[in-house]
């Protein structure tokens, strides 16, 4: 990770400002009978329409923390007293916007606590960004702030570096004190996410996947894996979801395509990650460019952490 250019940093401060935006608007939708499918499907027609590039557009309910999106038959309604997260991902030219906020569908005020501790643990983490920071100490302050109302966060998820293209860009930020010593650099570009749960602290898969990224590039044998690669290969390594490829080739041709390119290691599959007690999950999150003054380049006005 070098110093950004003056180009770059435009280009970041651009994803991130449709990002929040997608966010913001897509939260807002979550209330009582909305459909998840077309919440995701409107939320990444406005990345569009805004300018962006889409990264994602997932979202994840209850004990689910993460990888889910909905395929183009999905009836998930919502109901109340949902714990929703949306996680929208941006791009431009591949330099990534990443964030993500909780909400309680409906009117009800069980596990505000759980939303609040989320909220503060990203909080605290974010007024520790500088330069020459241990990233231990981040994770300490979001187990601490957790802690504080009564929680835990999940301990195998994690915020990470971003680079161009590259969703993880291979530093890992933690949710608790795990001795990292590693120093935040000048000019990094990070994204922290502190999962907040009543459950254990640990996630695991559960399959099927929905969620896809192209590992490698390699031949394959059918014409149902090309043409689905020619497509995918185009997204330079960032996901993508099953129901745009159903879309356009049909379920039974997706199908095949994608069980090629995962057992020839081409495509892996990512399946949504759920608590392993079932434990109920909030999470909040921001990306921002580490700095003497950190620029927390999600961050809508409305946003109180």
């Amino acid at each position: 990770m070098s110093i950004m250019s003056p180009e770059t940093v435009q280009k970041i401060l651009k994803a991130g400002k449709v990002a929040s935006q997608v966010r913001r608007e897509g939260a807002k939708k979550f209330v009582p009978g909305a459909s998840a499918l077309e919440i995701m499907d409107s939320c990444e027609k406005r990345i569009i329409e805004l300018g962006g590039q889409i990264a994602w557009a997932q979202m994840a309910l209850n004990e689910t923390a993460a990888h889910f999106c909905p395929e183009e038959d999905d009836k998930t309604t919502l109901k109340e007293g949902d714990i929703v997260k949306i996680d929208i991902g941006v791009h431009q030219d591949g330099y990534i916007a990443d964030n993500a906020m909780t909400v309680i569908v409906g009117k009800t005020k069980e596990q505000q606590d759980l939303v609040k501790a989320a909220q503060n643990s990203l909080r605290a983490a974010i007024k520790l960004v500088e330069p020459g920071r241990q990233l231990w100490e981040l994770g300490e302050a979001q187990l601490s702030e957790a802690e504080a109302m009564g929680f835990t966060t999940v301990k195998n998820l994690c915020g990470h570096t971003l680079d161009q293209y590259k969703v993880h860009g291979g530093i890992s930020i933690p949710t608790y004190n795990n001795k990292e010593k590693t120093e935040l650099k000048e000019g990094w570009q990070i994204a922290i996410e502190p999962f907040v749960t009543n459950g254990k602290g640990l996630i695991k898969e559960k399959p099927p996947a929905t969620i896809f990224m192209v590992e490698q590039l390699r031949g394959v044998r059918t014409p149902y894996a090309r043409k689905i690669l020619d497509d995918v290969k185009t997204l330079h390594g960032l996901p993508f979801t099953s129901r745009w490829l159903t879309r356009k080739y049909g379920r039974g041709p997706t199908a095949l395509g994608l069980r090629e390119l995962q057992q020839s290691g081409i495509v892996r599959a990512y399946p949504p990650l759920v608590e392993v007690a079932n434990g109920l999950i909030s999470q909040f999150e921001h990306s921002m460019i580490v700095g003497k003054k950190t620029i927390v380049y999600t961050r809508d006005e409305e946003d109180e952490w």
